[in-house]
């Protein structure tokens, strides 16, 4: 496919990803290892058995094919603003023979307009719209791989992207009816404004929330705070099992 490689994590699995030009990692292999092997995103969340889920920041769709792995009947809206990542994400489902999912193309904010949006093609689930935060990371990266490296790994390109309120998607999709069981949240620098994209009467659906916050600047006391108010019980990951050097945690929410 135009773009996309296929990569083999190992034997049983393999997935299309555009990722190119990244002369330290396979972005594709280090998502797989975080969802499936160490099993981040739902681990911290104890018991779950859901049956609608809302994937916000998709990416290529590996958590999407985690959650139809693990619950085939599962109704999935994924939602990711990156044009290449979709061509992967659609990619996958049709590689993977995934049925009960529904792609949304287009980014989430607290409001509905374009956004200036920077694609990263070595680390596409880098993809933003907060461009600073991952310049500050460049330099991190400078540091430890040097500054060749880093140029290579965070070269972007600028493009806009639509943008619209996560309540506003809901509203239509025929996924993301009822309740919904788990809302996963991984925007790269955006889970405020996402959050702040949920009306009050979709709140009342919400039944578990998981998010990695980037922490800079008291978001995630803001983000934990949040939640709380909304009537959930949260946890935090330990600082330690944080990945170095990203300034993200993740944070689980289950509703009291």
């Amino acid at each position: 496919m135009t773009g996309l490689r296929l990569v083999e994590i190992d034997d049983a699995f393999s997935c299309y990803s555009p990722a190119n030009g990244n002369p330290v990692l396979s972005e594709a292999v280090l998502i797989y290892d975080e969802i499936f092997r160490r099993d981040t995103y739902l681990g911290g969340l104890g018991p779950i058995n859901p049956r609608v889920v809302v994937d916000a920041g998709a990416n290529i769709g590996l958590f999407t094919l985690f959650v139809k792995q693990r619950f085939p009947a599962a109704a999935v809206l994924a939602v990711e603003p990156a044009p290449q990542n979709v061509a992967a994400l659609r990619a996958n489902l049709a590689l993977h023979g995934v049925s009960g999912v529904a792609v949304h193309a287009g980014g989430l904010s607290d409001r509905e307009g374009d956004a200036r949006f920077f694609y990263f093609p070595a680390m596409p689930g880098n993809s933003t719209v907060h461009l600073d935060g991952k310049l500050a990371d460049k330099r991190t990266v400078a540091t430890y791989a040097g500054p060749e490296v880093a140029e290579q790994v965070y070269r972007h390109e600028e493009c806009a992207v639509a943008m619209r309120p996560l309540s506003a998607v809901l509203r239509g999709s025929a996924h993301a009816e009822g309740d919904i069981d788990l809302l996963k949240v991984d925007v790269e620098g955006s889970e405020e404004a996402v959050l702040a994209g949920v009306s009050d009467a979709d709140w009342r659906r919400i039944r578990h929330v998981v998010l990695e916050v980037h922490t800079a600047g008291g978001a995630l006391d803001r983000v934990a705070d949040l939640l709380r108010e909304r009537g959930f019980a949260v946890e935090l990951q330990d600082a330690a099992a944080a990945p170095k050097g990203t300034g993200t945690r993740m944070v689980y929410a289950r509703r009291g």
